[in-house]
């Protein structure tokens, strides 16, 4: 192998793949194509070899996003069967376009043809220094020159299999971009260089021109208040208790406000709210923002330690519950004693605060074991749900709850409803697990607007494809199955169904993709929603062309303050790029523009993943996890169960065997629930790669085998092995016993839904979700399905050995 550039021995920095074209699977020689290219380069010298040999491997740089790329290197006079040589760069971003091309000029020389059995995958590129290329080359892509009266034609011959003209046509557009470069500016370092076309500039532009007018100079109460003005009898809250109008909301606000006042809170303190689904939890919001205070929601189902974690980071002056059996280490105000203040102290009457003001801290996952509080302001929610263009908004809109308040869809979900004038229902969790209740209570309560985690929608699809009919359905939160919206799209004519995306750190959505046919391939993440900007960037902050994976960053009026209290992680997650040097968050998403100038999420470049909708920071799971004592190392990974959710797998050593009971009792006290591994093996040592760095690869294959069983009791009935047989299946475990808890095995809810399912179609159709969750146990199944078969069998008989009643006269 020919190096130029600087010499190392890590071969690592080296790829000769392109991160884009599809894999050809036919034997044999295939065909190509040709696209071409006039070029209008400089009034200088025509390139020569060596600078094409120069600018092909930059192009290889730039598209793969590494340091070092190869081409393959041949002379058009080489005899057919002579393989063509591979030609090696490594560029470091500090080379500058002068040096690299003298380091190709250097060694071009030597370039040999190969032996034809030197084996081993081409590179994708091929460069022909002086001819056109052989017609079978058996590189993905050919570059070469040709010089005529003209000037110089620039050719690309494309397998057609693997690539398409349009990709041709940017190929060639981006190697005119680096010839030119080459010649007009060597003394620019390669980091520096930007590839893209005039054409593409314009449309990603264009993209990007997002800007409309929305309320970004109020607060969010001022605006919820301009609502209970314009419509105090408008209903903001709707519930099976009965429905809550805009001006009593606002009366209760206003009480809560005057309690948290005798607490002392005021402009710019932090509030905790510990809040099921119930009308006292939009109330405590306003009244906390009415304040020009900042509210922390907490949610129900975290564990005690999480909770006082979070207490503890945002600094807050009091915790408000509707749980009298709370204790903290701040003040604790019950709800049912908000709205009595004796005596209620006076309120300021100007609206406090300003649009810059922050308005909540969410906390998500952190990568040190402690979770990190995004901070969020006024004026971002006003562009989330003010004036949007991805969903209508208005005195009509009625959005169903389906998160917890401290799940970042509430943002969209509250605010949506209450600063437009609309209404907010509320509905018991178990209801957005059944289908049909929930397809009942959307039609009870007249709901048209839904947002919905992917996992949650593709079960609830699963049960009832039309349950969304008639409604705007937002589904986001992992990646999008495409069979799934092509089931809701076809069973729900009158929904309007889109596709949504978007991080805490940039308010709740920033890209939406509406959908108004089936999908046939990947379901795209869209474009950038009204006053947001969303830009796909090389690791160096260069732009990447169409159809290039590169890193998503998102911007614009959403944009969070920052992390609360963590200047280390906003100085790595907050950069200044893009085309206009703005203020941009790191998603650390991989996407890429389509041709349609859509966004398609490809994956992640770091351990973080999305559990249920959730995101999970493996670093934190595997710090809990170090912190058991009978554990030496320890991985978390996730992996895609046979059934298709994303799983959390915990792999470990230990001086001893270590059952998963244990290590699950012990994240129980210190986790989520969705963050608490489903899967579990113990390995004798970790797999290590050649640079001794644990191999996930190798884990990710054991994740089927080695698998901890719940060895209990045993079934004695056909309908007990049916039943422990499922659970067993839905929890990809080999077995379960008879009295072993769904939930303690690594169940959750949306696994409860399938579980639901399969106990319906198999056991008995008659039994509800809510049995399960009462009595999560396969023994309680199979007791349940005996039940309602005697009871049945006692009712046949009855009616067959009863005699009837005759009328005597």
């Amino acid at each position: 192998m020919e190096k130029v550039g600087t010499d190392v021995d890590d071969h690592e920095e080296i790829t000769a793949a392109l991160p884009f074209g599809q894999a050809c699977r036919l034997a044999g020689p295939c065909g190509t194509s040709r696209r071409s290219l006039r070029m209008a380069g400089p009034a200088g010298p025509a390139p020569s070899p060596k600078d094409l040999l120069a600018a092909a491997l930059l192009l290889g740089r730039k598209y793969a996003d590494r340091p070092g790329f190869e081409v393959g290197v041949r002379h058009a006079a080489w005899p057919p069967g002579a393989d063509s040589a591979r030609f090696a760069a490594l560029m470091p971003a500090g080379l500058t376009l002068g040096e690299h091309l003298r380091a190709v000029a250097e060694r071009l020389p030597e370039v040999l043809p190969e032996p034809e059995s030197s084996g081993g995958a081409r590179p994708a590129l091929l460069c022909v220094l002086d001819g056109p290329a052989a017609p079978e080359h058996g590189h993905d892509l050919a570059l070469w020159l040709q010089s005529d009266s003209e000037g110089t034609l620039l050719h690309v011959d494309y397998h057609e299999h693997v690539h398409d003209a349009h990709v041709a046509d940017r190929i060639l557009g981006h190697l005119g971009v680096l010839l030119n470069h080459l010649a007009e500016r060597p003394e620019s370092t390669v980091d520096f260089i930007n590839i893209l076309t005039l054409a593409e500039h314009a449309a990603l532009a264009l993209v990007n021109e997002t800007s409309r007018p929305y309320p970004d100079a109020q607060t969010v109460y001022e605006l919820f208040q301009a609502q209970v003005t314009q419509g105090p009898d408008r209903t903001a809250i709707r519930h099976d208790g009965g429905d809550v109008t805009y001006a009593e909301l606002a009366e209760q606000a206003r009480r809560l406000a005057g309690a948290l006042r005798t607490h002392g809170v005021r402009r710019g303190h932090r509030v905790a709210f510990l809040l099921g689904k119930t009308p006292a939890l939009p109330a405590v919001m306003v009244a906390v923002l009415q304040l020009g205070a900042v509210y922390v929601p907490l949610d129900p189902a975290w564990p005690a330690s999480r909770r006082s974690a979070v207490l503890l980071d945002s600094g807050a002056e009091a915790l408000v519950t509707d749980d009298p059996g709370i204790h903290a280490d701040v003040p604790v105000v019950l709800v049912d004693g908000l709205g009595h203040p004796e005596p209620e102290p006076p309120l300021p009457t100007d609206p406090v605060g300003g649009a810059r003001d922050l308005a909540y801290v969410i906390y998500t996952s952190g990568t040190t074991g402690t979770p990190k509080g995004v901070q969020v302001d006024h004026g971002a929610i006003a562009r989330l749900v003010c004036a949007a263009d991805y969903v209508r908004l208005g005195p009509g809109t009625t959005i169903l709850q389906t998160g917890s308040a401290a799940f970042d869809a509430c943002t969209f979900e509250v605010w949506g409803a209450l600063l437009n004038g609309g209404s907010l229902v509320l509905v018991p969790e178990d209801t957005l697990l059944d289908a049909a209740r929930l397809a009942a209570a959307i039609v009870r309560h007249g709901v048209n607007t839904v947002f919905v985690t992917t996992a949650l929608f593709n079960r609830l699809v699963e049960q009832e494809p039309a349950v969304f009919d008639g409604c705007q359905l937002l589904v986001g939160g992992e990646a999008a199955s495409p069979r799934h919206f092509a089931a809701a799209i076809a069973a729900c004519p009158d929904a309007e169904v889109s596709n949504i995306y978007g991080p805490t750190e940039n308010t709740t959505f920033s890209t939406v993709h509406r959908l108004t046919w089936a999908p046939l391939g990947p379901v795209p993440i869209g474009r950038p929603i009204a006053n947001s900007t969303a830009y796909v960037l090389d690791s160096e902050g260069n732009p990447q062309p169409i159809g290039v994976p590169g890193e998503l960053l998102v911007g614009g009026a959403g944009l969070s303050t920052g992390y609360l209290g963590r200047p280390d992680l906003d100085e790595h997650a907050f950069v200044t790029s893009g085309p206009h040097g703005e203020r941009l968050y790191r998603t650390g998403d991989i996407v890429r523009w389509t041709e349609e100038m859509t966004l398609e999420y490809v994956g992640r470049q770091d351990h973080q993943v999305k559990i249920r909708g959730f995101r999970v920071e493996l670093g934190e799971v595997e710090t809990h996890l170090r912190r058991i004592p009978a554990l030496r190392e320890t991985i978390a990974q996730v992996f895609r169960t046979p059934e298709g959710p994303t799983a959390l797998c915990a792999y470990y050593t230990a001086d001893r065997a270590v059952e998963a009971r244990e290590i699950r009792d012990a994240l129980q006290h210190e986790l989520p629930e969705y963050m608490i591994p489903t899967r579990y093996l113990q390995l004798d040592a970790m797999p290590l790669t050649q640079n001794q760095k644990v191999d996930r690869a190798v884990l990710a294959g054991l994740t089927t085998t080695g698998l901890d069983d719940a060895p209990g009791r045993a079934p004695r009935t056909a309908r007990e092995r049916t039943a422990a047989e499922l659970f067993a299946q839905v929890l990809g475990l080999r077995s379960v016993g008879m009295d072993d808890d769904f939930f303690s095995l690594g169940g959750h809810s949306l696994l409860a839904m399938r579980l639901w399912t399969r106990v319906r179609e198999e056991i008995d159709p008659r039994i509800g979700l809510s049995d399960i969750l009462a009595r999560p146990t396969a023994a309680a199944v199979a007791e349940l399905a005996e039940r309602t078969f005697v009871a049945d069998s006692a009712g046949a008989a009855d009616r067959l050995v009863r005699p009837k009643l005759v009328r005597r006269s």
